[in-house]
C-alpha cells in the first residue's frame, strides 16, 4: 500500500510539473497552456485535497509514511550547481570540439554565459543569506529614521508587488553596503612585536595564539559573527568550518610550518561589539622571520587593507623591515599608523624618547611625518590602547561610514529612477515613446551581452599575465647583464652598483607587466560604461550618471617590492673577454639573486591575482546589477501585450508613492539629527 501510495503521489507531482511547465514561459516546454485560469486552479486545489486525504487514510489504517528526509534548500543548491556546470559547458572554450567560432560569435556566446551565471549568482547569494534576504526586516535593524532606509523599504515593496525581479540584486547590494560599511585594518610588524596580543586586548578575547616563535602563517581576518567560529579556506577550494580552538592548527608556524596545509584564507567570526559595526581586523604573518612563506603572504596582502597599523616593539628600535612596511603602505596609497607596542616596559621618560626616536627615523628615512602612539596589551596599561582606539580608530571609521552612506544615497536615487522608468514602461507610456525599432533594441541587448563576455575574456588574459610574472626572474637578470655591459667599461665593474641595477631591472619588468594588465582593465571598464550608456539612452533611464562610471572601481594596483642582498663578485671574471664576461656575470647574478627574485615575483603575482579577482568581481557585480535592469526594460519595450486593469491600478499606485516620496524627501543623503543616529556613528576628534 505504501509503495502504491508513493507512486500515486509521484503521478500527482507529474501533473504539477505539466502545469508548471506549461505556465513557465520556458523556451523548451513540451506543453502549451490550453487550460483556463479556473481549470488550473481547480486542478491544483484538488491535488492538495487528494494528498491530504491520502495521508489521513494511510495513518488511519496504520501505514506509516514517515517525514521528508531531505531539506529543499540543500536539494535546490545542489541542482543549481548542475545548472551552473551546464552553462559553463556552453562557453566557446568548452565547445571547441564542435568547431571554431568567429571572435564576434565567441564574444556573444561568452556574454550569454556571463549573463546566465550572473543570474545564478544572484539567486544563490539570496538563498545563502537565508532570513537575512528579507530586506524589510534587515533595513528595520539598521535604522527607522534615515530617509534612504525608508526609500529602500518602499522600493523593495514596489519591486515585489510588481514582480520587478531585475531590481532585487541591486537592492540587496545597496542594503549590504548600508548595513556594513566595512573598514579593514591590518596589523603589521616583526615577529613577537605583539600583534596577536594587541588584537586580543582590543577585542577583549584570547582567541589568537600568542608566543615567542613565528606565530601567524597566513593572514587571519577577524569579523563579526553571532557565534565564535573559524572558517579555513584551502588551495584546493575546500572550505572547513571549525571550532575556534583549531585556529593555532592552521595559523601557527609551529603546527603549520611554511603553510604546508595549503591554507589560503582564515576568517574568525567573533561576537565582539567592536566588530559589530563593520570593523575588520587582520592579523598578518610577522616580517623579518625565517618563515619566509608567511612574510611573503604579508607583503602580498599589503595593498588590500584600508588602514595599515605597523607595530614596533618598545623592546627593540625600529629597523629596516618596519621601514619597508611603512614605505610599501605609503606607496600603495594606504593610510598608515605606527604604534610602539609593549610600552609598559619603559619608564615615562624613556617612552617619550622612544616615541621621538621612532618618529625621527621614519622622517629621515622615508620623508613621512607619522604620529607614533604607545600601546600595551597588559591590563595595567590598558588605558594606552583604549586611548588610541577611541581617538584614532573611531573617527576614521565614522568618516568611512559617512562616505559609504553618500555612495548608498547616490545608488538608491539612481535605482529609484530606474524603477519609476520600469513602471512607466509597464503602462506603455513614457518608455514606449522612444523611437527605436526592434532591430535597434536587439542591437542594444547584443552590445550588453558582448560587454558581459569581455569580462570573462579579460579575466582570463589578466590572470594569465599575472601568473607569467612569476617567470620574470631570468628576464630580469638578462636585462641587468645588458645594462651592466653598457654602464661599465672593460677595465672595471663596480660591485656596489650590481644590486641597484638588478633591482631597477626587476621593477621595470614588473611595472611593464602591471601596465599591460591595467590597460586591459581600463579598456574593459570603458567598454562596460559605453554599453551601459547606450542601454540607458535606449530605455530613457535616468540616474545612471549619478552612480559614476565603472572605471572608478579600478583602483591603484599593488606595487612590486623586492629585497636583494649585496653581491660579492669574483674579480677574476673581469679579466675575461667581453663575451665570456657576460656569461660570467650572468652566473654571478643568478647565484646571488635568482632565488630572491623568484620569491619576490611569486609574491607580487599572488598580490596581483587577489587584486584582480576583487576588481573584476566588483566590475562584474556592478555591471550586472545595472545591465540586468536594462535587459528587462528592453524586453518590455519589445512586448505588445496590454496591461490588465488590476495591474494598471497597482502600477499607478506604486508610481504615485515613489513620485510623492521623491517630491517630499528633501533630506535624503543629509546627516540625520544626533538623537536619531545609529549606534557607532559618533564622531570624535581625529588622530593627528
Amino acid at each position: 500500500m505504501l509503495a502504491s501510495a508513493r507512486y500515486a503521489d509521484k503521478l500527482l507531482s507529474d501533473i504539477e510539473g505539466i502545469l508548471n511547465s506549461a505556465d513557465s514561459q520556458s523556451p523548451f516546454s513540451d506543453y502549451r497552456m490550453d487550460l483556463t485560469l479556473h481549470q488550473a486552479r481547480l486542478i491544483r486545489s484538488n491535488l492538495v485535497r487528494f494528498r491530504q486525504h491520502l495521508s489521513r487514510t494511510l495513518s488511519a489504517i496504520g501505514v506509516e509514511h514517515g517525514e521528508p528526509r531531505f531539506g529543499a534548500m540543500h536539494a535546490i543548491l545542489v541542482t543549481l550547481t548542475f545548472v551552473r556546470i551546464a552553462v559553463e559547458e556552453m562557453t566557446p572554450e568548452r565547445m571547441r570540439g564542435y568547431g571554431e567560432l568567429s571572435e564576434e560569435a565567441a564574444g556573444e556566446v561568452r556574454g550569454l554565459c556571463a549573463e546566465l551565471l550572473g543570474l545564478l549568482d544572484n539567486l544563490e547569494r539570496a538563498l545563502a543569506m537565508g532570513t537575512a534576504a528579507d530586506l524589510q526586516a534587515r533595513l528595520s535593524q539598521i535604522s527607522e529614521t534615515v530617509e534612504e532606509v525608508r526609500l529602500l523599504k518602499l522600493l523593495d515593496r514596489v519591486v515585489n508587488e510588481n514582480d520587478l525581479t531585475e531590481f532585487q540584486a541591486p537592492l540587496l547590494n545597496i542594503a549590504e553596503r548600508l548595513g556594513s560599511p566595512q573598514l579593514e585594518i591590518a596589523i603589521f610588524g616583526r615577529v613577537s612585536s605583539g600583534k596577536s596580543s594587541l588584537l586580543n586586548r582590543i577585542l577583549r578575547t584570547d582567541v589568537l595564539p600568542v608566543g615567542v616563535n613565528p606565530i601567524t602563517a597566513v593572514p587571519t581576518r577577524l569579523v563579526y559573527g553571532p557565534e565564535p567560529i573559524l572558517r579555513a579556506s584551502f588551495a584546493d577550494r575546500q572550505v572547513k568550518t571549525c571550532p575556534i580552538e583549531d585556529l593555532a592548527l592552521y595559523a601557527s608556524e609551529e603546527r603549520n610550518p611554511g603553510n604546508e596545509l595549503g591554507v589560503t584564507r582564515l576568517v574568525v567570526e567573533l561576537p565582539s561589539e567592536r566588530l559589530q559595526d563593520g570593523l575588520v581586523f587582520v592579523d598578518t604573518p610577522g616580517l623579518g622571520t625565517l618563515a619566509r612563506a608567511g612574510a611573503g603572504e604579508t607583503k602580498a596582502y599589503l595593498p588590500q587593507c584600508d588602514l595599515g597599523v605597523v607595530l614596533v616593539s618598545a623592546a627593540s628600535p625600529i629597523n629596516d623591515a618596519d621601514l619597508e612596511t611603512i614605505h610599501a603602505l605609503s606607496q600603495a596609497g594606504i593610510p598608515v599608523m605606527v604604534l610602539l607596542s609593549k610600552a609598559d616596559l619603559l619608564s615615562s621618560q624613556d617612552l617619550q624618547k622612544a616615541l621621538s626616536y621612532t618618529r625621527q627615523e621614519i622622517l629621515l628615512n622615508l620623508g613621512l611625518e607619522v604620529d607614533v602612539r604607545p600601546v600595551s596589551a597588559m591590563a595595567e596599561a590598558a588605558s594606552l590602547m583604549e586611548e588610541w582606539f577611541h581617538e584614532c580608530l573611531e573617527p576614521l571609521f565614522a568618516r568611512r561610514r559617512e562616505l559609504a552612506r553618500q555612495s548608498v544615497v547616490r545608488k538608491t536615487l539612481a535605482l529609484q529612477g530606474a524603477v519609476i522608468g520600469a513602471l512607466r514602461a509597464r503602462l506603455s507610456a513614457a518608455l514606449r515613446s522612444v523611437a527605436l525599432s526592434s532591430e535597434d533594441l536587439e542591437e542594444v541587448e547584443r552590445r550588453l551581452r558582448a560587454a558581459a563576455g569581455q569580462i570573462e575574456a579579460t579575466r582570463k588574459l589578466c590572470l594569465q599575465a599575472a601568473d607569467e610574472i612569476r617567470l620574470l626572474g631570468e628576464s630580469t637578470l638578462r636585462q641587468a647583464v645588458s645594462t651592466a655591459g653598457r654602464e661599465f667599461d672593460g677595465s672595471q665593474i663596480l660591485k656596489s652598483r650590481l644590486t641597484p641595477i638588478v633591482l631597477a631591472s626587476s621593477e621595470e619588468l614588473a611595472a611593464a607587466a602591471a601596465a599591460q594588465i591595467s590597460m586591459r582593465l581600463q579598456a574593459l571598464a570603458d567598454e562596460l560604461d559605453s554599453a551601459l550608456r547606450q542601454a540607458s539612452q535606449a530605455v530613457a533611464a535616468t540616474g545612471v550618471d549619478d552612480e559614476g562610471p565603472l572605471k572608478e572601481l579600478v583602483r591603484e594596483m599593488p606595487r612590486f617590492e623586492a629585497s636583494l642582498p649585496q653581491i660579492q663578485a669574483n674579480l677574476y671574471g673581469l679579466k675575461l673577454p667581453f663575451g665570456l664576461k657576460r656569461v660570467w656575470l650572468m652566473r654571478q647574478l643568478r647565484n646571488a639573486f635568482l632565488h630572491h627574485l623568484e620569491s619576490a615575483f611569486a609574491s607580487y603575482s599572488r598580490s596581483l591575482e587577489r587584486w584582480l579577482r576583487n576588481i573584476l568581481g566588483e566590475l562584474h557585480s556592478e555591471f550586472e546589477a545595472r545591465a540586468g535592469a536594462y535587459r528587462e526594460q528592453l524586453a518590455r519595450l519589445r512586448e505588445s501585450r496590454s496591461v490588465l486593469s488590476a495591474d494598471r491600478s497597482r502600477i499607478e499606485r506604486s508610481l504615485r508613492e515613489l513620485e510623492n516620496f521623491q517630491a517630499a524627501s528633501e533630506n535624503l543623503g543629509k546627516e540625520p539629527p544626533e538623537s536619531n543616529r545609529t549606534s557607532g556613528s559618533r564622531v570624535t576628534p581625529s588622530c593627528s
